[in-house]
């Protein structure tokens, strides 16, 4: 990838040298590069007071119990998830990182939930996140979600058709689903989305259709054309785009991921080319089944906004499970089985891209 650096202008005639990248895949081209709002504000200092920015946390504040004034619902079971560590990112003017940490057989990772009144068309979320260097699998991480009129709390609806709200979970795969015979990753794997929409395809048939046996959703994939690993041992800019289709017939909605400042897939009407198997989304612009993908009808009522964001690390038996059938397997790759554990820092919801800390791309 090739930097181009520009000056710009600014706020009160303040300049900032800024990142642009030429030489992008095309589906991603028409996104920001590089460092976004957060050009103006140094290792986060005084991010949440930019207009854009309707949220932030950077966890320097207060205690463990004090996250729930905060954020409103935290899973943190026993109080043995969560803790703050002093490990930060490079750039960070905080302190101290959320830590949670999920327990074989005695839980299943935690949680922060916080809901918003009323909501947004178009967020973009931006988190710094570091696996442990001996993370293993894990099931679900962080989420976008919207309801008409959403709980407080999470509510479990795995398997049933979203006709009356969204999910977007960015979270890493040890799957790679984008060509068969799939391709398998060491664990924590590769990013994806698994999402949940109105018009989400299910799993039991090759067209997408229900079957008749239970639950026949769950949540539909979609990569990036190319496998982005989640590296283990090091803090990365995680952030992730949602933008709401315009109208209840609309398939205009959109979706996009960035890892360090640099954009990895765009979802929108006309990209990327692919084509559906099941509840897969096969980012394959070569396949002859291949077509531009159609957009996405978020929702089919208007009341419906981007109003949860869920901090989570979850790590299920079965997440624990697969962990020790790898580790069994491949003796020499650092895994731990009975632990998993990731940090959190920097937590960030705007209406415009946000980008990594400045200095850190």
């Amino acid at each position: 990838m090739t930097w181009r650096r520009v000056c710009l202008v600014g706020i009160a005639g303040l300049t900032m040298t800024v990142a642009i990248a030429v030489g992008q895949p095309d589906e991603t081209r028409s996104l920001p590069w590089g460092p976004g709002l957060s050009a103006w504000y140094p290792g986060d200092a005084g991010i949440e007071n930019h207009p854009s920015v309707v949220f932030a946390d950077n966890f320097e504040i207060g205690e463990i119990d004090d996250l729930e004034s905060r954020w409103g619902h935290v899973n943190n079971r026993q109080g043995r998830v969560m803790s703050f560590s002093d490990d930060v990112p490079d750039g960070s003017v905080g302190l101290r990182s959320l830590q949670m940490t999920a327990t074989r057989g005695e839980n299943s990772g935690g949680e922060l939930y916080k809901t918003f009144d009323p909501g947004w068309d178009r967020i973009h979320l931006r988190f710094y996140a570091k696996f442990a260097e001996d993370h293993g699998n894990l099931s679900h991480f962080v989420a976008l979600r919207g309801f008409d009129d959403p709980l407080p709390y999470p509510v479990g609806s795995a398997g049933q058709l979203a006709e009356d709200y969204f999910s977007v979970t960015i979270e890493p795969t040890t799957v790679e689903t984008n060509a068969y015979p799939f391709t398998r990753h060491a664990p924590p794997g590769i990013w994806r989305f698994y999402a949940y929409w109105p018009e989400m395809r299910s799993w039991q048939t090759v067209e997408g259709e229900p079957d008749g046996r239970p639950n026949p959703y769950y949540g539909n994939l979609l990569l990036p054309r190319e496998a982005a690993v989640a590296p283990r041992g090091e803090w990365i800019a995680v952030e992730f785009m949602l933008k709401l289709n315009s109208s209840p017939w609309a398939r205009n909605g959109e979706l996009a991921m960035w890892i360090n400042g640099e954009p990895l897939v765009y979802f929108a009407p006309g990209t990327p080319h692919g084509y559906w198997v099941r509840e897969a989304f096969r980012n394959d612009p070569y396949h002859p089944d291949a077509r531009p993908f159609s957009g996405f009808r978020w929702r089919t009522d208007m009341n419906v906004m981007i109003n949860v964001l869920r901090l989570q690390h979850y790590v299920s038996g079965d997440a624990f499970n697969s962990t020790q059938n790898y580790a069994d397997n491949n003796p020499d790759y650092l895994i731990n089985t009975e632990e998993a554990t990731v940090w959190f820092d920097h937590v960030v919801m705007a209406t415009e891209y946000i980008g990594p800390m400045a200095g850190t791309y």
